[in-house]
């Protein structure tokens, strides 16, 4: 069944996609802060991430078919131009941090079993590949669970070190400052720690009950859970080692220890685990530019096909030119101008939001192979095209992570710019431009919670692009 996720799951899934193998580096980053702006530094991350995603979230009620949610379909009827930059942005983020994973799987089984990192990189495709053959996200809310076990056995070794361990006491910054450097090249490490943005979509078309309660309290729950594990795992590890702590807090412990040496195997298995998570939504923005290119430089008969199999979506028609020709290719029954009903006195608030029509939902072919999976996909993915664009990218994936042995810096241009993209400023200009529209439609004035969560959409993208900068020339430059 493809609706098939419920509370629970969902906030398994989402809790993982957002906990990784960074969140070992969050005592570092308590070591150049301090306690104190440590601690202020979670909690607003926790804060503007978990805002991003209800803004995402509430921007995906405003579409006729809310479980066909994306990032693509929100660009394609907010800022259709860019939405092959805005999924690229997606692609790069996930197909990073993905290949960085097969890396440190590379580099954790053979300094526990022997044998060469390349042998174990080859031998995780045991198990990863049959995980990405999983056509929904809700498919893996098991191995989900699994990770989190992993990641909790970690977390209390880290606890129980603290508490009962032999290591001195170390001198701790519970307030002042202890690296002022140290604090800009740490920035990133915790304000990317929340992204899980990637995902969400996904998440909304295949829940259940997809209200803006059950969402709501997806978000909330996660962002919860993380922010816990962000600020137990940080704080102890801080406090066992003080000014020695690494950038890998598992550095720090004893290797020659059992306790420790199965706190690493759990590391792998959770990396291993998460690496599905981050492929998801790196394969649906790589359908999504393929989709996007045949719209544009393809031939129209083909993007109309395709078009049959979207259902309901909303298009923004700047003239009268544009609506001929939507009447001429789909029928003058398919185009309602659902602006008329907001001819009353909101009508007019913004122009932002003036002349929107929505199209009617298309019949679908009943043979269509793909029939299952309508209700989840925003942009037609056939099986064909699925197992394709999955091939290539493992294939492109493992022959990196073969041969390239680090790529911090990559990666860290890639989380500043991709993960602050999808994580703000994304929401934001998709909030600023979304929220309110179905009040203008029915003829009301946008309401005052309504307007609050537009300029917060607002307040979130200039966030996201100081965050961006920021990052970018603490990496480049410091």
């Amino acid at each position: 069944m493809s609706v098939s996720g419920t509370v629970l799951s969902s906030t398994v899934n989402l809790v993982k996609t957002i906990l990784g193998a960074g969140l070992l580096a969050i005592p570092y980053a308590f070591r150049a802060d301090g306690v104190l702006l440590a601690v202020f530094l979670v909690l607003l991350a926790a804060f503007t991430a978990g805002y991003g995603l209800f803004i995402l979230a509430k921007c995906s009620k405003t579409l006729l078919n809310p479980r066909h949610s994306s990032f693509f379909t929100l660009c394609s009827i907010t800022y259709p131009n860019l939405s092959l930059l805005f999924d690229f942005a997606m692609f790069i983020q996930c197909f990073g941090v993905g290949l960085s994973y097969l890396i440190l799987v590379g580099d954790l089984f053979p300094s526990l079993f022997g044998g060469s990192r390349t042998l174990w990189t080859l031998l995780s495709g045991v198990i990863i590949v049959p995980l990405t053959l999983l056509r929904h996200l809700d498919s893996l809310r098991y191995t989900s669970i699994l990770g989190l076990a992993a990641l909790g056995y970690i977390t209390l070794l880290i606890v129980a070190t603290y508490f009962w361990g032999r290591y001195p006491s170390p001198k701790v910054h519970w307030v002042s400052v202890y690296d002022s450097t140290g604090v800009l090249t740490t920035f990133s490490i915790i304000i990317f720690a929340f992204t899980g943005s990637m995902n969400l979509f996904s998440i909304i078309n295949e829940l259940k009950e997809n209200s803006m309660t059950n969402i709501k309290s997806i978000i909330n729950r996660s962002i919860v859970i993380s922010g816990f594990f962000f600020v137990v795992v940080g704080l102890f590890g801080y406090l066992t080692f003080g000014e020695t702590t690494l950038g890998n807090v598992l550095l720090n412990y004893n290797s020659d220890k059992f306790a420790v040496k199965f706190a690493r195997f759990n590391l792998g298995l959770m990396v291993v685990l998460s690496f599905p998570l981050m492929f998801h939504p790196c394969r649906i923005a790589c359908n999504n530019m393929i989709h996007w290119l045949q719209i544009n430089y393809g031939p129209r008969k083909d993007m109309l096909q395709e078009n049959q199999n979207l259902g309901p979506i909303t298009l923004e028609i700047e003239d009268e030119t544009d609506r001929e020709f939507l009447q001429q290719e789909f029928g003058t029954g398919d185009i309602t101008d659902t602006a008329a009903a907001g001819t009353g006195s909101g009508s007019t608030e913004d122009n932002s939001f003036a002349n929107t029509y929505q199209s009617l939902p298309r019949a679908t072919d009943e043979d269509d192979e793909d029939a299952t999976h309508e209700s989840t996909e925003a942009v037609p993915l056939s099986d064909k095209r699925f197992y394709t664009i999955t091939a290539v990218l493992l294939t492109v994936l493992y022959g990196l992570a073969l041969n390239v042995q680090s790529f911090a810096l990559v990666l860290a241009v890639v989380g500043a710019t991709g993960s602050t993209a999808i994580s703000f400023t994304l929401p934001g200009l998709f909030g600023w431009k979304l929220i309110g529209t179905e009040s203008l439609m029915n003829g009301e004035r946008i309401s005052t919670w309504e307007n609050i969560h537009r300029y917060g959409s607002l307040a979130l993208t200039w966030y996201g692009i100081i965050v961006m900068v920021s990052c970018l020339y603490i990496t480049l430059f410091l």
